[in-house]
């Protein structure tokens, strides 16, 4: 079967919903560092942008924030399904 783009084929092959609608999971967990930050997933939407899910830590606060091409587009602390829903709303085109 041929896709209209990387998201698409994604979804295709996780029917069970275990890796987030399309997002690779990125950098698989951390050796427990006293802070740094996380990839936890990333993926390029139909228009070409980079969608990447982060989440900082610095001991017990951790933030999750969504970047679009590298810019910031949503930051919150202990956020990590609101982060996940922004990622999403990118991928789908911003929807209204």
């Amino acid at each position: 079967m041929t896709y209209a783009n990387q998201y698409e084929e994604h979804l295709a092959s996780q029917p069970d919903n275990s890796r987030w609608d399309g997002f690779d999971r990125g950098d698989l967990g951390r050796d427990e560092p006293v802070c740094g930050e996380t990839v936890i997933g990333r993926m390029t939407n139909g228009a070409g942008q980079r969608v990447v899910i982060v989440e900082e830590f610095a001991g017990d606060i951790e933030c999750h924030k969504v970047l679009v091409d590298g810019d910031c587009v949503f930051f919150e602390e202990d956020a990590r399904a609101r982060a996940i829903t922004v990622a999403r709303w990118w991928m789908a085109g911003c929807p209204a």
